[in-house]
């Protein structure tokens, strides 16, 4: 049999890579740049810090980049570092191009990239609002200050507030780590030393499902405590916690941030109590969604944080406890606006939000409590969502629940006469 030949296939020639676009290069120069700007202030280098600035850099931003990375090369982190974030750039407000008067400014979307060595399982990000100049062919930093105009602000860590303090803490196989200032070492320590019992009480509430550590930080300012909590909280409130949105089961970010008043303000008890809320927080975010009713999320996180405290009814709830002697028990659950109203509103809201969370647990058990924020917490709810959530988890449709615990607080109320 004879066989033809096959004929090879044709191969075309190599061409040539098309050239990086003007935008491209501009991108990858000033991704060196971010790289050279974060070696220099995780080195503590002055000369290497001064060396990324742009010459028309106001002298006051050259002072506080070496005093950042004089404090930044004495923190524990893992990971250092800026992104170009894939988003529309700002726009360079006209009076600093002028002023500026660079060969090009530009303004990309920069995030800030870091993570606390061993405390945290993976990097956080946050906003940098950043301010770029090229005089030739290099590129250097103008500025980072806040572009209230454009919605742009930079996040500040607590290196942007003065020397700092880190304390690693083993909590059962993890690490745990507490972060703050010099003056506040006593506080700090205290804190250190209740975290692994937090951390132990928490898990055997919420069960081991959570990573079982934490970074707990401590602001010495209001402002620095209003920048670590993200904007999302005011100075009234002893401690807050935030956390980054929850991406396939991994949850970055998370922070337990103790205002600059706690110390002051809270006794070893309470700073225990406090603490342990605010870790349960952390250990239920993968299951808490934005927009969930407030009296199930700070209703559960408070009933964990006086869980084994000994305290009686009336102790925790002084002031729902004052209000049911005069016009008898609740009948409708708090609002999410009677948490930030402050005063005494804020203080039934939060004491009210315990003792659902105490009834259920006393009349039903702790898992049917988790069962019931499993069902709730994962966003905003409805009075048919709520009704079908207490009817499949506890047995009891809306009407029957509030009017059972009332019954409940009123008996707690009378016993504590």
């Amino acid at each position: 049999m004879l066989l033809g030949a096959c004929a090879e296939p044709a191969v075309e020639p190599d061409r040539p890579a098309a050239a990086p676009s003007a935008d491209e290069r501009r991108r990858t120069a000033v991704g060196d740049l971010l790289d050279r700007w974060a070696a220099a202030v995780r080195s503590g280098d002055d000369d290497a810090v001064r060396a990324v600035l742009d010459p028309a850099a106001d002298p006051a931003f050259a002072e506080r980049e070496v005093a950042r990375a004089d404090v930044l090369a004495t923190v524990p982190l893992s990971d250092f570092g800026y992104e170009i974030l894939d988003e529309p750039e700002t726009p360079v407000p006209p009076d600093l191009a002028d002023a500026v008067d660079a060969t090009e400014v530009w303004a990309p979307r920069v995030a800030l990239r870091y993570a606390y060595a061993d405390a945290d399982t993976a990097p956080t990000r946050r906003d940098v609002s950043l301010v770029v100049a090229r005089r030739g062919d290099e590129w250097r930093i103008v500025s980072d200050a806040d572009l209230p105009q454009y919605g742009r602000t930079t996040w500040r860590g607590p290196w942007d507030f003065g020397p700092v303090e880190t304390v690693r803490v083993p909590t059962g196989s993890t690490t745990s780590m507490v972060v703050g200032h010099p003056e506040q070492r006593a506080f700090l320590d205290a804190l250190a030393a209740d975290l692994p019992a937090a951390v132990a009480a928490v898990t055997d509430f919420s069960g081991e499902g959570w990573s079982r550590r934490a970074v707990v930080t401590v602001a010495g300012s209001d402002a620095e405590f209003i920048s670590l909590a993200n904007g999302s909280t005011t100075p009234a409130v002893a401690a807050s916690t935030i956390a980054d949105p929850v991406r396939g089961g991994l949850v970055t970010g998370q922070r337990v941030v103790f205002g600059a008043s706690a110390p002051e303000r809270l006794t070893d008890s309470t700073r225990r109590t406090v603490l342990q809320h605010e870790l349960t927080h952390v250990a239920l975010r993968t299951i808490t969604g934005e927009g969930a009713p407030l009296w199930v999320l700070e209703g559960v996180a408070d009933y964990s944080g006086y869980r084994g405290s000994g305290l009686e009814f009336a102790q925790i709830a002084p002031t729902l406890t004052a209000v049911v002697r005069v016009g008898g028990p609740p009948t409708v659950l708090p609002e999410d606006d009677d948490f930030g109203a402050g005063g005494s509103r804020g203080s039934i809201a939060y004491e009210s939000a315990w003792s659902v969370a105490s009834f259920v647990a006393d009349r039903f058990g702790e898992a049917r409590l988790l069962a019931l924020y499993r069902a709730l917490a994962g966003g905003p709810t409805d009075p048919t969502r709520l009704d079908a959530a207490l009817s499949a988890t506890l047995g009891l449709p809306t009407e029957r629940f509030l009017m059972e615990w009332g019954n409940w607080v009123a008996g707690r109320v009378a016993g504590s006469a």
